[in-house]
Order: C-alpha cells, then structure tokens, then sequence
C-alpha cells in the first residue's frame, strides 16, 4: 500500500520573503509613534500646499509662502482658543461653586416625575454618574496625547511638514532618492494620487466639523441653552478629535444646560448623543465617500480597525491609511492588466 505523503518546499526566495514581512510588521510596531508622526506630517503637508502653490505662483517665495500659510492657522486656532475657552472656563468656575444649589435642583427635578419614570431616570443619571467616575483621566488623556509626548510631537509635525512642503515635490524628490530609476514614474504617479487624496480627507473633515457646528448651533439655540455659538464652535472644532472630542463638546453643552434645568441638560445630553450616532452610521462614512472615494462600509471597518489596532490615532488616521491603500492597490491592478 502506498503512503501518500504530501511534500512542502519552499524556495529560498519565499523564505526571504516571510522573513523580511516578519521584519517589517515588527518594525512597524516598534516604532508605531513615529510612524503616526510621520503620516500625520505628510497629511498635513499635503492639505495646505495647494495653498502654498498658489501664493508662489503670485511671485511670492515659497519659503515666505509656506510662514504665511502657517502663521494665519496658528492665527486661527489661537483666536478660536481666545474666544472659546475663557467662557468654557469661567462657566466651569461657576459650575463648581453652585454645584449644590444645581445638586438641589436635580434632585427636584427627579422628585416631580412620575413614579414609573422617575426611577429610569435615577438609573440613567447614576449610571452616568458610574461611568464618569470609572473614566480613567489620566490614562485617556495619556493615550490620546502620548504619540505626540506634548508639544515636541506637535512641533515635530510642523517641523517635518515644512521641509516636505519646502521643495516643490518634496516627496518626489524623497522617492527618487529612494527607489531605483525604473520605480520612478510609477512611484511619482502614486505619490500625486495620494496627496490628492489626502487634501480631500482633509476637505472632508472640515466639511464634516462645519456640518456638527451649523446642526449643533441650530439646536443649542432652538433650546435657549446659554452660549449657544461657542459650544457649537468647540464640537465643530473636536468634531476632528475622534472618541475623545465628541464627548468633551457634549459633556460641556450638557454642564452648561444644567446651569439652567436638569431637564434642558438630560435633553441636551440626548441630542448630543443622537448626533454622534447621525455621524458614526450616516455622516462621516457618505461624507468620506465623496471626499476620498471609499465605500461607506469599507470606513467603517477602516475606522472600526483603526480603533482595535492603534487606538485614538488610529481612528483619526484609518480613513487616509484606507485611501493610500486603495490608491496604491488600484496602481497595481491597472499595472497587471496591461501587463
């Protein structure tokens, strides 16, 4: 009787190869925050050279140009720092010192409902109670901020944006010095795909902060809730901080609503809520599809996988991650068609 025996061979080439993937993925993880930085800093770079282009085609320096372009966006954080924070800051303040009074004030409130609802309510307020105070601050707050270690990260980024946006395709230039000569034009045509790219994301994700400011201030002002403008600003603003942005703009629309009931705050609350949902399902994944021309399903589990991986950037960066991907596999199919 015969043994079938099934023999396995692989070519030294092969070998090669998974050794070298092994490599490069624990490559990747080691050094995971640099690479974030890095991205980030191509991004960025990409987003604001259309604008650099423009002002040297009207014979201004393209060093002078790229100061410009920065020096009006620090110019606009920092106006929307001054207008936004001290009130958020001093409504906090008052917050703080009438905690007792507003403590008496919910309290009240849950006593004048219906007995079946009251304590639905009770559980909701005390349940969120939990989950506050169960929120590790520090380690989220490490988290989220830990990739940039403070501002040397945030200056890194600029930094690195700089010198890529200092040369006029910078990152040509990086990817002739790089790959061989018989790359070059495949590379150079992948390279102008995803900048374009990139400047969409980007396009999109003001376009998605201005949508939650215009819906938000709508609602802040139907419901009376006191800075209406300035909290809508903020969750427009934080609308580009996954996770954590959402929930810091409607955890201070909520304080600010309690200054006034507790019903206003439970109904603000609500709304918040509704609206991050409207935006996980709905917004952000058809707004995406426009911008960067990925299927709504595909951000999703882009996003979905972004979060499991790499955690807070990883659900910022996801969505252009994807749409690099898609650009570079879609070369590479063209190619082995005509081939």
């Amino acid at each position: 009787m015969k043994s079938n025996n099934i023999v396995i061979e692989f070519s030294p080439k092969t070998v090669v190869w998974v050794i070298a993937t092994v490599i490069a993925l624990w490559l990747v993880i080691t050094i995971k925050e640099v690479l974030v930085i890095l991205f980030l800093s191509y991004i960025f770079a990409a987003a604001i050279n259309p604008f650099v282009d423009r002002l040297e085609k009207k014979r201004i320096p393209r060093v002078l140009a790229i100061f410009l372009v920065y020096l009006i966006i620090i110019a606009v954080v920092a106006l929307f720092v001054e207008t936004v924070v001290p009130p958020l800051v001093n409504q906090a303040s008052q917050l703080v010192q009438d905690s007792g009074q507003y403590v008496d004030r919910l309290n009240s409130f849950t006593q004048s409902l219906n007995p079946s609802f009251r304590g639905k309510v009770v559980d909701i307020i005390s349940n969120v109670g939990n989950s506050i105070s169960s929120i590790n601050t520090g380690d989220v707050v490490g988290k989220a901020f830990g990739v940039f270690s403070g501002a040397v990260g945030m200056i890194a980024v600029l930094v690195i944006s700089f010198y890529l946006l200092l040369q006029k395709d910078g990152v040509e230039k990086a990817l002739a010095f790089i790959l061989p000569p018989k790359y070059h034009q495949k590379s150079f045509k992948i390279s102008r795909k995803i900048e374009l790219k990139m400047s969409s994301w980007v396009r999109g994700q003001l376009f998605l902060a201005l949508i939650i400011f215009v819906i938000n201030y709508i609602a802040l002002s139907i419901l009376n809730v006191d800075m209406a403008l300035t909290l809508a600003l903020l969750s427009g603003l934080l609308e580009m901080l996954p996770i954590i942005g959402p929930i810091v703009a409607g955890a201070a629309a909520t304080l600010v609503a309690l200054t006034i009931s507790p019903l206003l705050a439970l109904i603000v609350a609500a709304w918040y809520i509704l609206v991050q949902q409207l935006e996980n399902h709905i917004l952000v994944p058809q707004v995406m599809k426009k911008s960067v021309g990925l299927n709504p399903i595909l951000v999703i589990v882009a996003i979905l996988v972004g979060g499991k991986v790499m955690g807070f950037w990883g659900v910022l960066i996801a969505v252009p991650i994807f749409a690099c991907l898609a650009v570079i596999i879609d070369e590479l199919w063209q190619k082995n068609k005509e081939e």
